[in-house]
């Protein structure tokens, strides 16, 4: 017979005030990389990690189109606050989504895997920083295999959001329910 499992790290961790940290974290990180220090030239195109699926010849105009300075930027923004931001989603997520199965009293290993979904995206995340880093750094010379792994990381990093997404909707809505029903019977 065993007993309850022992809460591992992020079940110790979460709470609400590392909730608000990392939010306010969240929103610093989302503000200067989408307004400030990670700005990218205009290309006539989306970057490429917030497309679903990018070709090699997509990766090539992209990165021709940024020209040599918005290759800098690029390569300098994927360095340094596109490394921080991943971070900063993940472990929200990950504190969010323990908080909702906590307050839902769902505490089994499916609950537990849950709450470290969000940092398989933070892995593809990271993945496709570094390839996308690399073609930057190499262009113009094509590099097919390196272009096909950089959208096969960001397609399976975008596979992975709408997961946690998806799932943390439904345990806010579960929890919220939870509590409107005790709410309602007292």
């Amino acid at each position: 017979m065993t007993g309850p499992a022992r809460p591992n790290l992020l079940q110790r961790l979460a709470g609400w005030r590392l909730f608000v940290v990392l939010l306010v974290l969240y929103g610093i990180t989302d503000f200067l990389l989408l307004h400030g220090f990670g700005a990218m030239p205009k290309t006539g195109m989306p970057p490429l990690d917030l497309l679903l699926h990018y070709s090699p010849e997509q990766v090539q105009a992209y990165l021709g189109g940024l020209g040599p300075q918005g290759r800098a930027a690029a390569i300098r923004a994927h360095a340094t606050l596109d490394l921080a931001y991943p971070l900063v989603y993940s472990s929200l997520f990950a504190v969010m989504i323990t908080m909702l199965t906590r307050a839902l009293g769902l505490n089994g290993r499916p609950w537990r895997l849950l709450a470290l979904a969000p940092f398989a995206i933070l892995a593809f995340d990271l993945a496709e920083n570094a390839a996308i880093i690399t073609l930057a750094l190499r262009y113009p010379a094509p590099m097919t295999g390196l272009a096909h792994a950089a959208s096969l990381f960001t397609t399976l990093k975008w596979a992975f959001a709408a997961l946690v997404i998806g799932a943390s909707v439904l345990l806010a809505l579960a929890a919220l329910a939870k509590t409107l029903k005790r709410r309602l019977s007292h």
